[in-house]
């Protein structure tokens, strides 16, 4: 009658459990450093998507007749954070509108270790022509985005 019962336990051993334990742990230790490259790659496509963001609404607020207070001449190199893109302009506003929200949220949404905390530069030459800089933080080994 013993020997019946032990016939019918159909459960898993303390060693086959261990082992599965084990092979798991490995597999998660050779995934987990994939899984943080590819969430850092994907965080920095966001950022490239702020810049570009960035970019179409300082165009289209230039091409808009409506607003005659934007930049006239070339502006190199400016901050999102200072003028002509702060302040209650027309052009100010209009590229807030579009982007949805304040240019100093609009740098708080870089989230990569390699963009986060940097300046969103805007250069617009004299004929209307706009590129957007993000430099990368030193020692990320990233480059800079640059959205013409």
């Amino acid at each position: 009658m013993k020997k019946e019962r032990t016939m019918n336990n159909k459960g898993f051993s303390l060693v086959e459990l261990i082992i599965v334990i084990a092979i798991m742990a490995i597999l998660i230790g050779v995934m987990a450093p994939q899984l943080t490259k590819y969430v850092e790659r994907t965080r920095q496509s966001a950022d490239m998507q702020v810049a570009d963001s960035v970019r179409t609404a300082v165009v289209t607020t230039l091409l808009d007749p409506a607003v005659t207070d934007g930049p006239t001449g070339a502006v190199t190199s400016t901050d999102i954070n200072a003028a002509p893109f702060t302040g209650s302009t027309a052009f100010a506003t209009s590229v807030a509108e579009i982007l949805g929200d304040t240019p100093a949220n609009v740098k708080a949404k870089l989230k990569s270790d390699a963009y986060k905390g940097q300046d969103i530069l805007v250069s617009v030459t004299a004929d209307k022509q706009v590129t957007v800089t993000i430099n990368a933080n030193s020692g990320t080994g990233a480059s800079a985005i640059v959205v013409k």
